[in-house]
This record gives structure tokens, sequence and C-alpha cells, in this order.
């Protein structure tokens, strides 16, 4: 990443973080921290709980990608691969870090370019196949139930956001497929780059540019066979990836319950993922780092009818466990790998000098 983009990045990420404080304050949202204390010990332990729960759930999904990839793989790379990508998503805009984060993670841990890519596209077609059935099941369940999120005078059906999410994993899904199996589209699409780009780029190898994406492609193509003809295999990994969604879309539920202390009901939980769901939506559109300003919005948006007066404490609860403390975590973890990786260089290069001696010698 160039100094310029660093530079724009940081500053976009305090502007951004410094409006949204602004925000928080002026709709007394942050008045509602001096209630955190009616909140009981085991309620926090539950929210963090539940939240390395749908973690762990993920790391299980790309800890199997990579260890097909690489029989040597140790579990714990998986959470080095989480925290690492989370990192770059919540920094950057439109999570632009994302994938060269988890890319670089990968090459220090010997994994060459082509098995890097195989990692990262199996754990996207388990992603895009297993998202449409999914919401295709609550599809159905919120035009059974009518169910609906109110904002104003309006009454929004929640199925349309089960038609978007179905229909852009499938339209991926489909796209992916094309781009790896029909090299006509894959022909046309890679046109339709190069002349975008070309008029964004002064230097611009585009003869470069489309043998890189070919060469992606073909590692894509091979990690889908590889995908189709283990498909038992990674049957462990769908069912790890509905309980991802189960958790992750479930926590803002969990954090209302753990504030109400009322009872759990199987229909508030699925109406909540519904909610989660619509408010997914508005965050991931707008650009913001990490969601900042964005998801306190969307979440304030669409859950305030349904909690009522507990949706204030529950965004921070919620956002201060799924943006700050997994920011927290993140950065120890990517400050240790540094340090480690800096200590492993000097002891090597303390124990090539050594040897260069007794060679001299």
């Amino acid at each position: 990443m160039s100094k310029k983009k660093i530079i724009f990045n940081v500053i976009f990420f305090l502007v951004v973080t410094g409006l949204t404080i602004f925000y928080l304050i002026s709709s007394n949202v942050l008045s509602s921290v001096k209630e955190i204390g009616r909140v009981k010990w085991w309620g926090f332990i539950t929210i963090v709980l539940v939240l390395f729960s749908y973690v762990s759930m993920d790391c299980f999904i790309i800890y199997r990608n990579m260890k097909q990839i690489k029989p040597d793989s140790k579990y714990g790379q998986a959470y080095g691969v989480y925290f690492f990508g989370n990192l770059g998503s919540n920094v950057t805009p439109w999570k632009s870090a994302h994938f060269p984060m988890i890319g670089y993670y990968l090459k220090k841990k010997g994994f060459n370019t082509e098995e890097n890519i195989s990692v990262m596209a199996t754990n996207q077609i388990i992603y895009s196949t297993t998202l449409p059935v999914l919401y295709t099941i609550f599809f159905i369940y919120s035009l059974v139930t009518n169910s609906t999120l109110k904002i104003g005078d309006y009454d929004v059906p929640l199925f349309i956001f089960c038609l978007i999410g179905i229909g852009t994993n499938v339209g991926y899904f489909t796209a992916l497929m094309l781009m790896m199996y029909n090299l006509r589209f894959q022909a046309f699409i890679l046109k339709i780059e190069v002349k975008i780009l070309k008029k964004f780029k002064k230097e611009f190898d585009s003869e470069e540019f489309v043998l890189e994406k070919q060469k992606k492609m073909e590692i894509y193509k091979i990690s889908a066979n590889r995908m189709w003809a283990n498909i038992k295999y990674n049957i462990p990994s769908y069912i790890a990836y509905v309980c991802f969604m189960l958790l992750s879309f479930g926590l803002p539920y969990i954090i209302y319950l753990v504030i109400t202390q009322n009872g759990f009901k199987i229909e508030e939980y699925m109406y909540c993922f519904l909610l989660c769901q619509a408010s997914s939506y508005v965050t991931n559109i707008i650009p913001s780092p990490g969601g900042i300003g964005t998801a306190e919005f969307s979440f304030l948006t669409v859950f305030s009818t349904f909690m009522g007066d507990a949706v204030n404490l529950a965004v921070i609860l919620f956002r201060c466990v799924t943006f700050l403390l997994l920011v927290i975590i993140d950065f120890i973890f990517f400050t240790i790998f540094l340090i480690k990786g800096m200590m492993e260089r000097k002891k090597q290069k303390m124990e090539d000098n050594l040897n260069n001696c007794f060679k001299n010698e």
C-alpha cells in the first residue's frame, strides 16, 4: 500500500470516528454507558462466549481449507488468518485490506501464491454457496410471518433483504463459476475491467493484468474441482458456516436478552436475525472503516422498535464487543507476530554471521 493511501485511510478513519462520536453524543446514545452496571457479570461472559464461538466456527472452516492444501497446517494459524483479515477489514474503507492482510500472513507462514489464493478461493466458495440456502429459509419464514421493519411511517417487508442476500450471493457464485469455466465470459469481463482501469491508472500494463487474472481464475478452478471431488470433506465446513451465521446474526438478540433478562423466544430470535441482515446491508454499502458510524446508525434504526429503551445500551455493547474488542485482539496478535518475526530474523542473522566467522577461520 502506498504512503498516499495509508495517509488517506488514517485521515478518513479519524474523520469518520469523530463524526460517529458526535452523532452518538448528540443522539444521547453515549449517556447509556452509565447503564452498563445493570448488566450482570454472567451477561458479559455470555456475550463474549457467543462472539468467540462464531469466530471459532469461521476459523474451523479456514483451518480445514488450509489443511486440504497443506496437511501440516496448524489450527492456531487459522486464527491468524482471521485476525489479520479482520484487522484489514476494520481499518480500511470497503474492507480493501482484508485479502492483502490474509495474503501477507499466509505468505509468512510458508504458503506460496497458488496455495494462498486456493485458501481464499475455497473459503469464498463455501460462504457463497451456504448463504443462499440459509437466506431462502428465512425468506420463506418472513413471508409466512409477514415480518416487517418499521421505518418512520413505513412498514418495509423483511423478505426484501432476504431476496437481496439470495440474489447477490447467487450472482457472485454464478459469475465466479463462469469466470472459471467459460473462457469467453472470462475474456468479456477482463476486457471491461481493462477499459475501466485504463481510465483511472496512468501506468497500467493491461497484458500483465490479464495474465495475472487468468492465472488466478485457473487456481480458483483447481480449488473448486478439488472441493467438488471431496464434497464429504467439506460438509463440516458448511455446517460450521451455518452455525457462524446463526450465532453472529443472533448476537444482537442475545445482548437484548442480557439487558432485559427476558426469556428466549424462537420467534423473536428469527425476527432479530432478519433485522440483523437488514442492518448489515446498510453497514456494508457505505465504505467506512469497520462500519464506524454506519453500523451504529443502522443498528439504532433497525432495532429501535423491537428493543425499545434497551437499544442505546445494546448498540454500545454490540459495537464494544464486535468492533472494539476484536480490533484490540487483532492489533495485539499483529504486534506479537511482527515482534516474533523480527526476533527470528535477528536470530537467523546472528547465526549466519557466526557461521561466516567459522568459515573464515
